[in-house]
């Protein structure tokens, strides 16, 4: 017998035919009676016993890595808080034009946690830093206070929110070690705190970085190790020099 469905030299098709089945995708069964084929049928493999057997199309291959010159930029970007800033970049030690604490709270408790909060961060930063990191640090906590303010209230103290605050400006800046000369550990203990910081401080981070860019999922390699807070006005002058170099390399390498 002959399949009249998938006859390629049948002059008359039947106008009820089905289309023809993707080899691909095609399970032919062969009937024989007595070492006769005497039957041959053609269904789809999809949703039978066979369709694990059929061979997919492999995935398309991925997109080609950027150029070095252009990952370093973007990390800039996304370090930084935006291509503008990435622009804006100099070397010059932060000023302490811009440190003053708000006046206007909403309730008392929000006055003192900010304000004892602030004084925690100078003496952390008199003892273990100097008074560009004591400026970053009070940055960070007023640019935390404009960008969540839930977020400065929430911790149990303000002494965990300080500690949050020095590790994030300190692994920003790159001042703890294995990259700086800091040990978390005394910052800790200057505060007063048993456990660690990196949960406050990556809180902190989040916090700070908002919704500034896509996350970003691997640092390029020639680039120090830097967490991104999507902020320029929380990195000290030394950082941004080193930023200032990657940017002009990066910039020359795509001319």
């Amino acid at each position: 017998m002959h399949d009249w469905y998938d006859d390629r030299y049948d002059p008359y098709p039947s106008p009820y035919a089905e289309p023809p089945i993707d080899l691909a995708d095609r399970v032919t069964h062969l009937v024989y009676v007595g070492g006769r084929l005497v039957e041959t049928r053609h269904e789809h493999a999809r949703d039978t016993a066979w369709e694990q057997y059929v061979e997919r199309p492999a995935p398309p291959p991925p997109p080609p890595e950027p150029p070095q010159h252009v990952r370093v930029l973007d990390w800039l970007t996304y370090l930084c808080g935006g291509a503008a800033a990435v622009d804006a970049l100099d070397a010059e030690p932060l000023g302490d034009e811009t440190t003053d604490l708000p006046t206007d709270f909403p309730d008392e408790r929000s006055r003192q946690w900010v304000e004892t909060t602030a004084t925690l961060l100078d003496v952390v930063a008199d003892r273990w830093f100097d008074p560009e990191t004591s400026v970053a640090l009070r940055h960070a906590l007023l640019a935390l206070w404009v960008e969540d303010p839930t977020r400065v209230t929430r911790p149990k103290s303000a002494a965990h929110l300080a500690g949050g605050l020095v590790w994030a400006v300190g692994k920003a800046n790159g001042l703890f070690q294995p990259t700086g000369p800091r040990r978390i550990g005394t910052v800790q203990d200057t505060l007063g705190l048993s456990g660690g910081l990196s949960t406050a401080g990556n809180e902190v981070a989040a916090a700070l970085r908002g919704f500034r860019g896509q996350p970003w999922s691997g640092r390029p390699t020639g680039v120090p190790d830097l967490l991104p807070l999507g902020r320029a006005d929380v990195l000290l002058g030394a950082t941004r020099e080193q930023l200032v170099r990657l940017r002009d390399r990066a910039r020359a390498a795509a001319d």
